[in-house]
């Protein structure tokens, strides 16, 4: 398939172990796409990392890693090569997301003190939410995939801050170009309505965040701050916050 930007398109889907039907239905209605089968234990990062080792067999001129709730606009593809017009740029371009209700953004870049709003201009980040995010082949070469020690969560935020390290730049569109629902809080580890003895069990679920994964994360993205964010989410929770 081709973009109205003239770029051609392969798909690559992982479905973990679904019972509705998605992977029949998608290979009915498309059947050019390749479908990989996990057995339910995936999770977020584990799916994207079997898709993109599938996808680096054909040593693409780029990798979109793309959410399956995430619905791109017309001009998403434009506004990323914009970013990231080779595959030889060592950039990774972050497409901002709003809300498909409210219209906010709420998926995108981040630096170290927050989310990174749009402001008609692309904007520099350290980080991202992959909700929708452009990797050129030079940056896959240097820095490869995402790291293989997160589950579900923190891979896409390790990826971003680990390129920044390495001089990779991290730039977000100037503006949506894209919709996602906001996922809520409602029973996670961050839902404060709950006790907090479920709520360090949510924490420590494969969707939370499990200490030895957060404790990999923050050492290999956070140097001397270390010790107090290692047992942040903890805190916070015997606070009740």
């Amino acid at each position: 398939m081709q973009t109205a930007c003239g770029a051609e398109l392969r798909y690559v889907v992982v479905d973990d172990g679904s019972l509705d039907g998605t992977a029949e239905a998608i290979t009915k209605e498309f059947p050019a796409v390749r479908i990989l089968k996990g057995d339910g234990s995936l999770y977020w990062c584990g799916g994207m990392r079997m898709a993109w080792a599938e996808a680096a067999k054909d040593d693409p001129d780029y990798y979109l890693l793309l959410n399956d709730d995430t619905e791109l606009f017309p001009e998403a593809f434009k506004e990323l090569l914009q970013i990231a017009p080779s595959r030889d740029s060592m950039v990774i371009a972050v497409a901002a997301i709003c809300d498909p209700i409210t219209g906010k953004q709420n998926y995108g870049g981040h630096r170290r003190n927050g989310p990174v709003a749009t402001s008609g201009k692309p904007e520099i980040c350290e980080t991202f939410n992959a909700n929708c995010v452009l990797v050129p082949r030079a940056v896959y070469r240097k820095q490869g995939m995402l790291y293989c020690g997160f589950t579900h969560g923190m891979g896409d935020f390790d990826y971003g801050f680990q390129a920044t390290k390495k001089g990779i730049a991290v730039i977000q569109t100037g503006a949506p170009v894209g919709t996602c629902k906001t996922n809520p809080k409602e029973g996670t580890w961050g839902d404060r309505s709950l006790p907090r003895l479920r709520r360090l069990q949510l924490l420590e679920s494969p969707k939370g965040l499990p200490f030895k994964e957060w404790f990999v994360f923050i050492v290999r993205n956070n140097g001397w701050r270390s010790p107090y964010y290692i047992f942040s989410p903890i805190i916070r929770i015997l606070l009740g916050r």
